[in-house]
């Protein structure tokens, strides 16, 4: 199979980062530079826009043939609106792309092309004079690299742009080949990108204007309040300084999360609400909280992303197949996987939104605009949506696959309430003694602790739902949780004893539970899935590391693909069994959606989002009821895996 290498050079008027791809691909001023491109191993070659197009590339995508790009998806679109349109040809088929960038990232690499190719150890270094070619010549859409005075920037933007190719083409040769279903699976995300996620444009732009009042509005309250000592709630070292000395002891533990063993102060959104929630808290710092809830509120900078880059009522490009290590989808753009789920009831949220397009002042702007993002998501013809139940807490005891993890899939199958189920055990007490307190303690640490968490997991997590712990407490709570979930403790320190092992050992197979270990040579740690699928864990070896609580110790580490600072060396990370069982899990996870998600479209359902164990689709209720059992049938290598949903929802705006 002969495999062509691209990369293309473009200009727009249009700001790409600001206005996403599909507006900037649709806009009549973007148009290209130049594309450098390579047949397999043959000789790089040049074209710039003022040639006729090359007739080897056309032959190549008219054959089927298959291209390779590095973030496949800018010249997929490229392609798409401007190539194909410009030079009057059928655009390649959205089958016939392979992207580099999702290589690395399955391979457990930097997704950025300069960073992978310091992590592969590679020879080839990007043209330093690229960033500045790109920001005269790309990003602005009027100076034209073409004119006779420009022929030096000409000849460097052909280094730059060959460079690219070069790199690209060597790191693939370094970068795990992925299967045809998981390509199979990557195309289906590309044509979800392309339908769009439907947006009210109307809301969208009335909470844009609505915004920029209320955070001018709000500053200006932070100035008075503070005497000028905080001009802007964005000013972090002011506010600090000016919170100090109106804040107890007990407030400041509020606030307090644990990073890597440190105890460090947070004033995000719900650490602020924790303060909130407190009858003594002075009556000034309530207002600065207040003011800063609605000057910095993240709710409101999803519709100012939704304004900005619709393109007729749709956000395109959201989903990142692969954008997590774990196989997990992340977000980019408008951020779906991070909207709130405290949304308001149908009638009161039509109420809300009328308010907003009219230009009606509200009492907690943030508050409500923030519980309005899913109402955001909107389509006259129908939505319906259907998430899994407790997809991690049921996947986890199933990987484990032994008779004390069987015992805990015994709770999901017979509908008991596994939450109050964990805390009567924890508490030595009848499952109907658990009152909505306790039931909430055992949910906290069902979701905190069955990946190694200690107390520190626990307290953060507990924020999240409104629960503070205290130390002592907390501790308690971790060993009651372990010694009635002795299945997870198990799994984690065979899985720590599996790891050392086929280090040790290059070509055993290990298996743990359901999950098999592997360490064919130095390049990679191979956690084999029950699906068939491998998590990468890059470049393992046996090393010194710091533990988070600071304590220096001796074992397994690989290499991150978190971009380490310019000159410093590629991160590492022990690898630890608590944390690979997480990292299963979650895979897991998101091969059920990916197999859902490719047998709603073979079953033509039109869906338009998804977040992690939600899929959102639009269409009628009959084609919500479609889905509920596409997601009810367990794939061929689920084999007892309990799965339940929460059914059907439906509605002209995504609710919850």
């Amino acid at each position: 199979m002969t495999l062509l290498y691209l990369d293309i050079e473009t200009r727009s008027e249009v700001d790409l980062p600001f206005h996403g791809l599909y507006r900037y691909a649709e806009c009549e001023s973007t148009s290209l530079i130049s594309m450098a491109f390579a047949f397999d191993d043959q000789p790089i070659q040049f074209w710039t826009a003022k040639d006729d197009f090359p007739t080897a590339v056309l032959d190549h995508i008219h054959d089927g043939g298959v291209m390779v790009a590095h973030n496949a998806e800018f010249e997929r679109i490229i392609f798409d609106y401007v190539v194909s349109q410009d030079y009057n040809f059928a655009p390649p088929s959205t089958s016939q792309w392979r992207c580099s960038m999702t290589m690395a990232m399955v391979s457990g690499y930097p997704a950025g092309l300069d960073s992978l190719g310091t992590a592969l150890n590679l020879n080839f270094k990007k043209n330093p004079e690229g960033k500045r070619l790109i920001r005269e010549y790309c990003a602005s859409g009027h100076a034209d690299i073409f004119a006779p005075e420009n022929e030096a920037d000409l000849e460097l933007m052909r280094e730059y742009n060959i460079s690219d190719v070069a790199v690209m083409r060597e790191a693939v040769k370094h970068l795990r080949e992925l299967s045809e279903e998981e390509w199979a699976s990557y195309h289906t995300s590309c044509r979800i990108n392309d339908r769009g996620i439907p947006v009210d444009t109307d809301l969208c732009e009335s909470a844009l204007t609505y915004t920029h009042s209320v955070s001018k509005d709000a500053n200006a309250h932070i100035f008075a309040l503070t005497s000028g000592a905080i001009e802007s709630y964005t000013q972090r070292k002011a506010r600090d300084i000016w919170l100090k000395p109106r804040l107890t002891q007990r407030h400041t533990d509020l606030l307090s999360v644990y990073k890597k063993g440190e105890k460090k102060m947070s004033f995000d959104y719900a650490h602020r609400q924790y303060l909130l929630d407190c009858d003594d808290l002075d009556i000034d710092v309530r207002k600065l909280i207040n003011y800063t809830n609605d000057a910095g509120s993240s709710a409101l900078k999803k519709y100012a992303v939704a304004a900005h880059q619709q393109v007729n009522d749709r956000v395109h490009s959201t989903f990142t197949w692969n954008g997590a290590t774990t196989g997990r989808f992340s977000g980019r753009g408008l951020q779906p996987h991070n909207i709130r789920r405290d949304v308001y009831p149908p009638k009161e949220a039509e109420r809300y939104i009328e308010a907003i397009l009219e230009e009606e002042k509200l009492e907690q702007p943030a508050e409500t605009m923030g519980r309005l993002l899913r109402a955001m998501i909107h389509h006259e013809d129908g939505l319906y949506w259907v998430d899994w139940s407790a997809i991690e807490g049921r996947v986890a005891p199933w990987l484990a696959n032994s008779t004390e993890g069987n015992v805990k899939l015994d709770i999901f199958r017979s509908g008991e309430d596994v939450y109050k189920v964990a805390a009567a055990k924890m508490f030595h007490i009848a499952q109907g003694a658990v009152d909505t307190d306790l039931r909430q303690t055992g949910k906290i640490a069902e979701l905190a602790l069955q990946f190694g968490g200690g107390h520190n997991a626990l307290i953060n997590m507990g924020k999240n739902y409104g629960k503070h712990f205290l130390e002592d407490e907390a501790k308690s709570h971790v060993v009651a949780w372990r010694q009635t979930n002795p299945w997870a403790r198990t799994v984690w320190d065979d899985m720590d004893a599996a790891i050392t092992r086929v280090m040790r050992e290059p070509n055993l197979v290990v298996q743990v539970g359901r999950i098999a270990f592997q360490a064919g040579d130095a390049s990679y740690l191979w956690v084999m899935l029950p699906s068939g699928r491998v998590l990468p864990y890059p470049q393992p070896r046996f090393e010194s590391y710091t533990a988070p609580w600071g304590e220096e110790r001796y074992g397994p580490t690989f290499q991150t693909n978190t971009k380490p600072a310019a000159g410093d060396p590629p991160l590492r990370k022990h690898i630890r069994g608590a944390l690979v069982f997480q990292n299963c899990v979650q895979a897991v996870a998101a091969d059920l959606l990916r197999d859902s998600l490719q047998r709603a479209e073979a079953a033509k359902l039109d869906i338009v989002a998804h977040v992690h164990d939600e899929i959102v689709g639009q269409g009628t209720p009959e084609d919500g009821e479609k889905l509920n059992e596409i997601m009810l049938s367990n794939v061929d290598w689920g084999e007892g895996l309990p799965l339940a949903t929460g059914g059907v929802s439906t509605g002209t705006r995504y609710g919850k």
